[in-house]
């Protein structure tokens, strides 16, 4: 259970890996000894002709490449900075007032926003031809345990109203959306409802205590056709309410993304909060500072969604602006019963797909079934799993699956 709120911005040294799952070869731009700026480049990261800038998030010396494993668990150079706390910046240009969708790309891409919520539904900032809507969370940390920070979110109110209509505008959004919980604090609906009343912006709410993928099927009838596993296909930028933030933060002030909220969780720590820390900041010191472990014997270390995440076998890794929530926790072995046909995970869909029916055909290996059950309109929520009275991995499954017939 959370019971603080946090800032650790100040570590003595940064490490910023310079590739990532989706970006896997990089040019490097600097080299031990030299001085940078906030916000300068360090390297530039490529997939095929796609380029993504690697920026730096202190002032200070290259002190070294390092070798760490990143979030995403693999083995990867990281640029090590010396944090000389001056903070001095990098000047990229800003806009105050108008500005055009090619403008607002632009700094998208300049300052390395593209990436930014992984887990789950959401969407990079891709902008292309067939975009047609913007969808903003602004209820979840981590569906569907961790709420936002309602705190951050009214003293930033105004920064994110402005960073969801810079949004609409390099989507040229035919419609913007923001999502709020039912259960929102008042003080936090009326700050943000004051924000965006004057704006384009169409409000949903929804139930947070009913696990069903709403913001799904939000999406879905607002689009009116199969979605892909990456909504972008479908004309759709789905994003949470922080990446609105670092928008605003990156056009108004010329400022990328250099802190992140991440929500730090687990049985295994002494203490439950949430951070505002600097990106490249080691977990390990962030645990320090929560006091350390609590005595267990098998950690088992969890980044991201509960429910699409990634497990890690160490926790010597950097915060990333891709991680919004690390949970670590003593490992209990969960059997698995055998299936039951309760068909709730065919229930719970919200892609309208029938998962126990496709883990019954992978398990047969039956690929004329796995095909004629639609399998590869499986977004991978990961909510078959969580409904499983059976404490099957049927989310496993389906991937088996699409994995078998391409």
């Amino acid at each position: 259970m959370i019971t603080e709120y946090r800032t650790y911005i100040n570590p003595s040294k940064v490490y910023i890996p310079i590739t990532d799952s989706e970006y896997k070869m990089a040019n490097v731009k600097v080299a031990v000894g030299d001085r940078v700026l906030i916000g300068e480049k360090l390297a530039e990261k490529f997939k095929g002709k796609n380029k993504s800038p690697v920026l730096s998030t202190v002032s200070g010396k290259i002190l070294e490449f390092k070798d760490m494993i990143d979030r995403y668990g693999k083995v990867v150079d990281h640029v090590v900075i010396e944090n000389d706390k001056l903070y001095e910046k990098f000047q990229h240009k800003t806009f105050e007032h108008s500005i055009t969708t090619a403008e607002v790309r632009n700094v998208i891409n300049n300052l390395g926003l593209n990436k930014i919520s992984v887990d789950g539904i959401f969407t990079n900032l891709d902008f292309n031809a067939k975009s047609k809507y913007v969808v903003v969370n602004a209820m979840f940390t981590n569906e569907p345990f961790i709420s936002t920070d309602y705190e951050f979110l009214i003293k930033h109110s105004a920064e994110m109203a402005d960073g969801i209509e810079l949004l609409s505008i390099a989507a040229n959004a035919e419609k913007t959306i923001i999502l709020v919980d039912k259960f929102m604090p008042e003080e936090a609906l009326l700050e943000l409802g004051k924000e965006i009343v004057e704006k384009d912006i169409e409000v949903i709410t929804i139930d947070s205590k009913k696990v069903n993928a709403k913001d799904y099927k939000i999406i879905k009838n607002l689009v009116n056709e199969t979605l892909s596993v990456n909504l972008v296909d479908n004309g759709v930028v789905y994003t949470e309410i922080g990446a609105a933030k670092m928008l605003h933060d990156a056009v108004r002030l010329g400022v990328p993304v250099v802190t992140r909220k991440v929500a730090i969780t687990g049985d295994a720590l002494n203490i439950n909060a949430v951070y505002e820390t600097r990106i490249g900041t080691r977990f390990t010191e962030l645990v320090e500072d929560l006091g350390g472990y609590s005595e267990i014997k098998n950690m088992n270390l969890h980044i991201g969604s509960f429910l699409t995440g990634i497990q890690l076998d160490s926790d010597d890794f950097a915060i990333t602006q891709t991680v919004d929530s690390v949970n670590v926790a003593e490992y209990r072995g969960v059997d698995e019963d055998v299936c039951i046909k309760c068909g709730d995970c065919n229930d719970i869909c919200p892609a309208g797909i029938l998962p126990q029916n496709i883990m019954d055909a992978e398990l047969r290996s039956v690929n004329s079934r796995i095909v004629e059950l639609n399998t590869d309109e499986c977004v991978e929520c990961g909510l078959c799993t969580y409904v499983c009275p059976s404490k099957i991995n049927v989310l496993e499954w389906v991937r088996r699956a699409k994995r078998r017939v391409g």
